[in-house]
Formats: structure tokens, sequence, C-alpha cells
């Protein structure tokens, strides 16, 4: 069904690579998510409040707050969207975290309501009674977060979406908080046995701990944490494959949004260098980096040595003057 809408509304919606794909995908999975949980809500506020089933009506309005999340997903993919402008000249991609912090915190009190309401149902000593139909509509319910669940799961593989990921972890909740329910309602019903108001502590732990960990995930990028040592590495053996570069230092790496690099860093190069040839060899180092691995790298050049002119070295500069004379010719 994803794909099918995909096909249909987004252009080229298998390069997903590109982050504006990217942030059309997560709108989309948001938008199928919002429409589900609204089916669901509607359905399950019909049959129970026509059946009295105060589980039913529960869960339907626990689908309402699993609406609310998809639409804050909604929100932070259109939000880093924005292109720049004067107040943001590095775009708005970081709202996608921002959002997502936001979706944890959402997450975390879905959970620390579930250890609330869990005491209050082993004080108060009653026991869960489910009607056939009520049964039917949860399992109908976990089926239909089944398909949430494994959608955003696959989106979070591709995409690298923290925004994915709350709605995956949210729906995986749901799953196994009504499962949970319908087994321990049963084991009620059948034995006697109070494990309903145990089940919903188990539940409630495994329902805060995504929520907290995608909070610390999200506060860490929005504090800046280091980007991947691995692209670090990349863009410094780019660098040094330049024979008129010996090293370099002050390489900041930050990230604004999936697929949104920017950096600066220090090379070390011939100081008797002409400016012409110097600048063509950066150019051609930023381009290079722009292209494999998505990074605007603004680079400082410190003329710290002197080359020694050799024929090969003559014959070496006197190609890139060649090559820097064509490129302004083409511009």
């Amino acid at each position: 069904m994803f794909n099918f809408f995909a096909s249909k509304f987004i252009d080229d919606y298998k390069n997903y690579n590109k982050p504006y794909i990217r942030l059309k995908l997560i709108s989309l999975s948001s938008i199928i998510g919002i429409v589900i949980n609204i089916i669901l809500v509607i359905f399950k506020l019909i049959v129970g409040f026509s059946t009295n089933s105060a589980a039913i009506i529960n869960d339907g309005f626990n689908n309402l707050s699993d609406s609310v999340v998809s639409i804050m997903a909604l929100v932070g993919s259109k939000v880093s969207q924005k292109p720049a402008d004067k107040e943001h000249p590095f775009g708005h991609g970081r709202g996608e975290s921002l959002i997502s912090l936001l979706v944890s915190i959402v997450i975390m009190y879905v959970g620390f309501r579930l250890f609330i309401n869990a005491l209050h149902h082993y004080a108060d000593d009653d026991q869960t009674v489910f009607t056939p139909i009520a049964i039917i509509v949860l399992v109908m319910s976990i089926l239909a977060k089944v398909y949430i669940y494994i959608l955003n799961r696959k989106l979070y593989r591709k995409l690298d979406s923290d925004l994915n990921f709350g709605v995956m972890a949210d729906a995986r909740n749901d799953i196994l908080a009504t499962a949970g329910i319908i087994i321990a309602a049963i084991i009620e019903n059948s034995f006697n046995i109070k494990v309903d108001a145990i089940m919903g502590l188990i539940l409630a732990a495994f329902v805060f701990k995504p929520g907290f960990d995608l909070f610390g995930q999200s506060a860490a990028y929005l504090i800046g944490q280091r980007v991947d040592p691995d692209i670090e590495k990349r863009v410094g053996d780019i660098i040094l494959e330049n024979d008129f570069i010996i090293g370099y230092h002050s390489l900041h790496i930050h990230e604004y949004g999936k697929g949104h690099l920017d950096g600066s860093v220090d090379v070390e190069i011939a100081e008797n260098l002409s400016l012409f040839v110097a600048h063509k060899i950066v150019t051609d180092i930023q381009r290079k980096i722009k292209d494999e691995i998505g990074l605007d790298l603004t680079i400082h050049m410190d003329p710290t040595y002197s080359l020694i002119m050799t024929d090969r070295v003559i014959d070496e500069i006197k190609k890139i003057e060649i090559q820097a004379k064509n490129d302004y010719e083409d511009f």
C-alpha cells in the first residue's frame, strides 16, 4: 500500500538518498499512520460505547494519542523540508530531531501512565472482563499496528529517521500492551489469577525504555554530537590524496539534518605555489568531498612548507594551471 501511494504522489520515490525525497517519504508514512489511527479511534469508540467495554474505550483513546505522535512526525518532516533562510542559513534539518525529542517525551509519558494505571488496577482488586467482540476488535487493532510497525521499521532502516523510529516504537508498544491485556484477561478469567496488574507493570517498562533511548539520542544530536568517525577519516583520506598537501588540522563537521553536512578544515599546503594553482587544488578537493560524501567543506590554506621545484613538480603544476584555465573558461 505504501509503495502504491509513494509512486502516485512522490516523483522518483525510490531514490531515498536525496534529502527531499527522504522527507517526503517520512511525511507520507506519517499521513498513513494518522489515517489508520483515526479509523481505529472511531471504530473502537463506537464498539466500546455500544458494548459498554471500558477496555476498548481506553484503547481507542490510546490510539488517539498515537495519532498525535504521527501528526508530530508529519510536522517534523514538514519543518525539515523548509529551505535555508536569513535566520537559518543551514536550513531546518534539525527540526526532525527536535520533534523526535517531543515524541520521546510522549512515549515516556505513556509508559509512566501505564505504570500508574497498573498500580491502581492492583489496588482496586478488580478483574478484567472482555466480551468476544472486544477481543476481536483488539486483535484487529494489533494487526493494524503490526502494519504500522513493519512499515516504519523498514523506513527507519532505509532513511535513518528518528521520527520513523518513534512511530515504530510507539506501534510496538501498542502491540505489546494490547496483546498483554488480552493474555492477562484470558488468564484471569480462566484461572482466577490476578496477573493483569503485573503484566501492566512489565509492559510499562517496555514502553518507557524506547522513549528514554530516543530522548537521549535526539538530545545528543541537538546538542551537537560528533559525526561518524568514518566520515572524518574519509575526508582526511581525500585531503591527503593530493601530493601538494602534507597534512591538515581543525577538521570540524556539523550535521544539520540527515544528508546535510557542513564543515571546515585547515590544510597544510606549499607556500611557493601560486594562488591560482592553490585555489584549483583546494577547489578540486572540495568537489570530490561533496560528490563522494555530501559534505560542504570550507578549506583554509596554511602555507607551511616550500616545494623543491623539480621537473616533475613543475610539469604537475603546469597541468593544474591548464585545468584551472579550462574550468574558468567553461564557467
